[in-house]
C-alpha cells in the first residue's frame, strides 16, 4: 500500500490533489474544518466543524465527527463527485446519487490533512456464531429454511446422536435439519444421512432430511443427491442481524420492565 499525505495544504492545492485522487478511484482522506448540506429524501445542514470526510474506492462518502463510530452523513457509493476550489466558497466535494435522486455537498474552510491510496484486500470476512446461536435463530425463525416449516423440538436424540431441529413441514411431513457454521463436508451429509434412517425406524415412515450451511464442498453435494436428502444455504450475516436484533430487544424488555417496576 502506497499513501501520500499531505499536511495543512492550501485550498487550492487540495482541492487539486482531491480531484486527481477521486478520478483516479483511490481512497481520499480529508480531515479539517467543514460545513455538510444535504438534500434528497429529506433535508438537513451540518454546521461548521472539525470533521473526518472518507471517499472510498466505490465512491462511497463518509462524514465522522470527532466521537461516536458512526457517520454524521454519508452517501453510498455515488454517481457523481466532483471537486472544485471557488475563493467565496473553499473546498467543495459536491456528491450526487442518482437512485435515490441524492446530494450531498461537504465544504472546507480549512483542511489539516489529506491522504490519498489504493488499498487491496482480498480477504474474506468471516462471521464468528456457533451452531448453538444459528440453531435458536432458525427455531425463532424457520421461514429461514423454509416456508410453513414448524418446530418441535431441538437436540433431539435420535440413534447415537442429537438431531439439531427436529420439525414438520407444511403438508405435515417430519423434517430433521442439521446444522453447520463452517462449509458442509461429505462427513456431514453422511450424518445427517444417518439420523434420518434411524428416525425412518422409529417412525415407519421417512422423515426429509435437510443439510443447512453457509457453504457445500461438492462431494457433500454429491453425496446429498445421491442419499435423496436436500440442503439450504444460510447466511451468516443475516443470522448475525438476526441474533443482534434479538439481543436488543431483550435488552430494551429489561429497561422497560425496570422501568415499569420502579414506577
Amino acid at each position: 500500500m502506497n499513501l501520500i499525505v499531505r499536511e495543512k495544504p492550501r485550498l487550492e492545492e487540495a482541492a487539486a490533489f482531491l480531484k486527481s485522487s477521486i478520478n483516479g478511484k483511490l481512497l481520499s482522506i480529508v480531515i479539517g474544518e467543514c460545513r455538510v448540506d444535504y438534500e434528497g429524501r429529506a433535508a438537513s445542514r451540518l454546521e461548521p466543524g472539525e470533521r473526518v470526510v472518507i471517499v472510498k474506492q466505490d465512491g462511497a462518502v463518509l462524514v465522522h465527527g470527532p466521537i461516536g463510530y458512526s457517520p454524521i452523513n454519508w452517501q453510498p457509493s455515488t454517481s457523481v463527485i466532483e471537486v472544485y476550489y471557488r475563493d467565496d466558497t473553499g473546498l467543495v466535494i459536491h456528491a450526487v446519487r442518482d437512485k435515490p435522486r441524492e446530494y450531498l455537498t461537504i465544504t472546507f474552510n480549512r483542511v489539516d490533512l489529506l491522504v490519498s491510496g489504493k488499498l487491496f484486500d482480498p480477504g474474506s470476512f468471516i462471521m464468528y456464531v456457533d451452531e448453538g446461536e444459528v440453531r435458536d435463530v432458525i427455531v425463532s425463525n424457520p421461514s429461514i429454511i423454509e416456508e410453513g416449516l414448524r418446530v418441535l423440538s431441538i437436540e433431539k436424540p435420535v440413534g447415537d446422536g442429537y438431531v439439531d431441529i427436529y420439525a414438520v413441514d407444511k403438508s405435515g411431513r417430519h423434517v430433521v435439519i442439521e446444522l453447520k457454521r463452517i462449509t458442509a463436508t461429505r462427513e456431514a451429509a453422511l450424518q445427517l444421512y444417518k439420523y434420518v434412517e434411524a428416525l425412518a425406524r422409529e417412525l415407519g415412515e421417512r422423515p426429509r432430511g435437510i443439510l443447512v450451511a453457509p457453504a457445500f464442498s461438492p462431494t457433500a453435494l454429491e453425496t446429498l443427491l445421491k442419499l435423496g436428502l436436500e440442503y439450504r444455504y444460510v447466511d451468516l450475516k443475516k443470522i448475525w442481524e438476526l441474533l443482534k436484533r434479538r439481543e436488543t430487544d431483550k435488552t430494551t424488555l429489561l429497561k422497560f420492565t425496570r422501568a415499569e417496576s420502579s414506577g
